[in-house]
């Protein structure tokens, strides 16, 4: 399978269904953003420098709206990159029976985790059943934690579970300036 094949099922197996549920396409990218509140979700496709054909990496960012980017001041700004998601974490995270274990954990270095769908040597209906499973997980396990996330608990998991990083400073500020203003 090729990309424009993986990414054609991408879009049918994943994307437009995910839209359906309140997700929106990012610019022109693959990646996935859903907003509630404050909450900011992306089911974001990561590329880079160095591309490894016939593979789709994957991760799900979270933060609250009101975070200031790393390379900015813009709070709005559609152009955000991994490092603006104090959250990064795999759908492995999300796929076990046990309810997921989802402590802050930094990953300020640039090498996040991210979950890795080999497509290149695959056959169609094992990458379609793959995709139906990440959605899946979207629908039954990331949504619903996403909706538990407060502001308050983001702060004390960043302040107890951080390294004291730059961006973990300013993220607790961040958060202390809201919760000031919406206590």
């Amino acid at each position: 399978m090729d990309h424009i094949e993986f990414n054609e099922l991408f879009d049918q197996e994943l994307a437009h269904p995910l839209i359906e549920m309140g997700f929106a396409f990012v610019r022109k990218t693959k990646s996935l953003r859903y907003t509630s509140g404050t909450r900011d979700l992306w089911i974001m496709r990561i590329s880079g420098k160095w591309p490894h054909p016939g593979v789709a990496r994957t991760a799900i960012c979270f933060r609250h709206s009101f975070l200031r980017p790393v390379s900015s001041d813009d709070t709005d700004s559609e152009k955000l990159v991994m490092d603006d998601f104090p959250r990064k974490l795999t759908f492995e995270d999300f796929d076990s029976l046990m309810k997921p274990s989802l402590k802050y954990r930094p990953e300020h270095t640039g090498r996040w985790s991210t979950s890795d769908l080999t497509y290149g040597d695959q056959p169609r209906e094992a990458v379609r059943k793959r995709l139906r499973k990440m959605r899946k997980l979207v629908e039954t396990r990331v949504l619903p934690w996403v909706s538990t996330i407060t502001e308050g608990n983001e702060l004390s998991q960043i302040t107890k579970h951080g390294e004291q990083a730059w961006c973990e400073k300013r993220w607790i500020e961040d958060y202390a300036a809201f919760l000031s203003t919406h206590s």
